[in-house]
């Protein structure tokens, strides 16, 4: 017999193999539980998709012992067959799926190939797309996906704007309406501002037209650049349609109104712009000197200098006028050979506590000039230096359109001294015919010594005649039949470096 020892032994040692062989018929249960969990989810899935099965055995036991397929034949099973997958889901549905997924690819290479700057092949893989009749499809690949239609369009017109093809655009906004995809206000003033950096102003606003055509209407803003894109494209009439459209959204950019004025200026349309230019005021819209002088400048071009001048009066009360508007009404009374009232202007420009230019004086001579008052035109002259003003070359062929009707040795001298600071300013043909007219002028007088000097100068300034200008001073001196014009003959064919004409 067992001592107690031994049987207490033997006891635990039993109780020890029961765990232990407890232990692994639980591992083996739990395993054996798993595997017919995941045994069952997967079955589902393997049936609706056309991935290859795991087992042709196993399929051999679904289909009742017939041949397994593979995958790649799922679509040759018949839609009517009694059996398996294709009795519940038919596989006619693949090629759809497939023809989707390629547009899906092909629109996402067009997004890259733009991305990446590579704007011809974005625009090649549309074109082919077009050609194959798949951009009408663009509109239903896209459902719940992250771009829209609109922003693939959006894409191609910047590629054609990269690329300086924007006669691309109309056909892609033509496709967009044919595929029925929505076009936005932004996406239209995109494309416009893309066409507008480009100087493509007629195309931008027929992009304005198709806009309109969509019931949407424009942004002041975009209102305002268009006004810009009318007047580019020689659309004036439709630049002021705009203009007005804009103004009874609020008030007119500065901008916007210099732009219809220089419309108005073109047309001498002088009642237009002094209309404007109320309204302005009315707006309490920033009204400077560059405003007035256009609208000044219109006034004058449409004859109307007496209405101008009441304007001018106006606005130098408000400190607004400068001394170029007063320049700008003084070229009008020249025009009209008003020297009186070129004259009195001259003097109102003190008044109005500005100070009168080089310009201001040339113009006033020009007005006595054409009015055949040259006595005033040298009045004026000593005027313009009384207030430290140098003479010009300007104030020189002014004054010298004057001799035509007769001058005098003492204005002869003046105009003399005057070439010697003005001819640095002239081109060689203008000095030629400064000095041309002097000679002639004082050969008219019977000064021979006027001649001389005026003969010594050109050629002290090195001053050359053309050959015409030569041969015409050439007649007039030799028709004086005297020594001294002769002698003078002779020293204008040195300094031209010609051989004399001989007297017939």
């Amino acid at each position: 017999m067992m001592s107690v020892s031994e049987s207490q032994q033997s006891t635990a040692i039993a109780m020890e193999l029961m765990q232990s062989v407890g232990m692994e018929i639980t591992i083996f249960a739990i395993t054996l539980a798993l595997a017919a969990a995941f045994h069952g989810v997967g079955t589902p899935f393997r049936k609706k998709s056309c991935s290859v099965p795991t087992s042709p055995k196993s399929t051999q036991a679904k289909r009742g012992g017939a041949s397994g397929r593979t995958s790649s034949q799922c679509n040759k099973v018949p839609v009517n067959q009694s059996h398996g997958l294709a009795q519940t889901e038919p596989h006619t549905h693949c090629p759809t799926v497939s023809t989707s997924n390629g547009l899906c690819k092909k629109i996402k290479a067009i997004v890259d190939h733009a991305s990446w700057r590579q704007d011809s092949d974005a625009l090649a893989i549309y074109a082919e797309m077009k050609t194959n009749g798949e951009h009408t499809d663009i509109k239903d690949c896209l459902v719940g996906g992250k771009k829209s239609p609109a922003d693939v369009y959006g894409v191609l017109v910047q590629c054609a704007g990269r690329l300086g093809r924007p006669d691309l655009v109309a056909g892609l906004l033509d496709d967009m309406v044919s595929a029925r995809i929505d076009r936005s206000l932004g996406f239209y003033e995109s494309t416009m501002k893309m066409l507008a950096a480009k100087k493509c102003y007629k195309e931008a606003l027929s992009v304005c037209s198709q806009l309109e055509a969509d019931g949407l209407e424009p942004s002041p803003v975009t209102l305002s650049c268009l006004i810009n894109f009318a007047v580019e494209s020689g659309e004036s009439d439709r630049a002021i349609c705009f203009f007005n459209r804009l103004a009874s959204t609020g008030k007119p950019s500065i901008r916007a109104y210099m732009t219809i004025l220089r419309v108005y200026s073109r047309r001498s349309d002088w009642s237009k712009s002094l209309a404007l230019l109320r309204d302005m005021q009315e707006r309490q819209g920033l009204i400077d000197s560059l405003v007035l002088n256009m609208v000044l400048a219109t006034g004058v071009a449409a004859g109307q200098l007496d209405a101008a001048m009441a304007v001018l009066k106006e606005f130098s009360q408000m400190k607004i006028a400068d001394v170029i508007s007063c320049n700008t009404v003084m070229k009008g009374f020249a025009q009209q050979k008003q020297v009186d009232k070129a004259i009195k202007l001259l003097d109102e420009i003190c008044e109005m506590g500005l100070k009168p230019n080089a310009i201001t004086f040339n113009t006033a001579m020009d007005a006595a000039v054409r009015s055949a008052h040259v006595a005033d035109a040298w009045r004026v002259l000593a005027r313009m230096r009384d207030a430290g003003l140098a003479p010009d070359k300007f104030t020189c062929t002014t004054l010298m359109k004057g001799l035509q009707n007769g001058a005098t040795s003492e204005q002869l001298t003046m105009i003399l001294d005057l070439l010697r600071n003005v001819t640095a300013d002239c081109d060689s043909a203008l000095c030629g015919v400064l000095f041309r007219t002097v000679i002639e002028a004082a050969a008219q007088v019977n000064e021979p010594s006027l001649t001389a000097r005026a003969v010594a100068q050109m050629r002290e300034q090195r001053v050359m005649l053309s050959t015409q200008d030569y041969q015409r001073l050439l007649q007039v001196l030799l028709r004086q039949g005297e020594a001294q014009p002769r002698r003078a003959v002779r020293q204008v064919a040195h300094a031209e470096g010609m051989r004399p004409v001989r007297a017939c």
